[in-house]
């Protein structure tokens, strides 16, 4: 197939990269989306232990930064819902914040994590109902989550319905206009496909379903009556664990691993003087007009 419906906005979607999976891009508004699928076995080339290593201290500094900015726009006592809680990290440095919020995730590969921390974690696919409140969540977030989803005009139906009227939706995710992206795109040109192949994780059992941008994540949500109340750029790599970052994925050799820590390490200038691979963004609900 050369070209499909794009998710966001309904234009023509053409082919873009033939790699595991295809790639398109919308003519329209630059969403990359993919035609990959989740496998339910749950098998891939992740390596846990590696990637918590690379990921810990770069994630738990993220996530100061976002209960800071959450805490500003919301105040108060704080009730909360994590898509996708994986690790469990997010859980954890709410409640290290006195910040009452469970998660929903489908893989018990973190279970003991949960466990040992005392973290409220249902085990399943968001929506379920056993996560639903009669309320509403004062705030819903997806920490790198969002784009693996493929169904997402029905998630953010859903998502609207779980919050309070005055709570916020919180996307922290990957941009496709950072370095990182705009890299593995210059040298798959090149014929060098392993870099595009890894952004999306198409080895991994929950691929990238689609790649944002500012303005089409933002056409998005406002779509379904969500405004944008605020967002701002995070950190993507934590240099003094570059290298585990790279060894979580399994497929990598040592050498291999070696080289790009060293590539990485010289191209730091750089790449903080770019635009962000991540950015995390605050919607809320769009108040109807009296």
């Amino acid at each position: 197939m050369d070209h499909i419906q794009c998710p966001v906005c309904d234009s023509p979607s053409k082919l873009k990269f033939k790699l595991k999976f295809n790639v398109y891009k919308c003519q329209h508004c630059g969403l990359y989306t993919s035609d990959a699928g989740f496998d339910f076995s749950f098998k891939s080339n992740l390596a846990l232990d590696a990637r918590e290593i690379g990921l810990k201290k770069l994630r738990f500094a993220n996530f100061e930064t976002i209960i800071a900015k959450l805490q500003e726009l919301k105040g108060g006592e704080l009730n909360g819902l994590e898509i996708g809680s994986g690790n469990g990290w997010w859980l954890k440095v709410c409640q290290e914040h006195g910040i009452d919020c469970v998660g929903i995730e489908p893989e018990k590969s973190h279970q003991d994590y949960h466990e040992a921390n005392g973290l409220n974690v249902f085990y399943g696919f968001y929506p379920d109902s056993e996560v639903k409140t009669e309320k509403g969540y004062d705030f819903i977030i997806f920490n790198d989550v969002f784009e693996h989803i493929k169904a997402i005009d029905a998630l953010t139906l859903n998502l609207k319905q779980g919050l309070d009227e005055e709570g916020l939706l919180i996307i922290n995710i990957p941009m496709s206009d950072g370095f990182f992206y705009k890299t593995a795109m210059l040298l798959n040109k090149f014929g060098i496909h392993s870099y595009l192949e890894r952004m999306w994780q198409f080895h991994f059992h929950s691929p990238h379903m689609n790649y944002f941008n500012q303005k089409n994540l933002e056409l998005h949500m406002n779509k379904h009556g969500f405004t944008k109340q605020a967002d701002y750029k995070l950190s993507s790599i934590d240099f003094s664990t570059v290298t585990e970052r790279i060894k979580a994925d399994s497929g990598i050799s040592k050498f291999k691993a070696m080289v790009l820590t060293v590539g990485l390490q010289l191209l730091k200038p750089v790449i903080l003087l770019s635009k962000p691979d991540v950015r995390v963004f605050f919607f809320s609900k769009n108040r109807p007009t009296v």
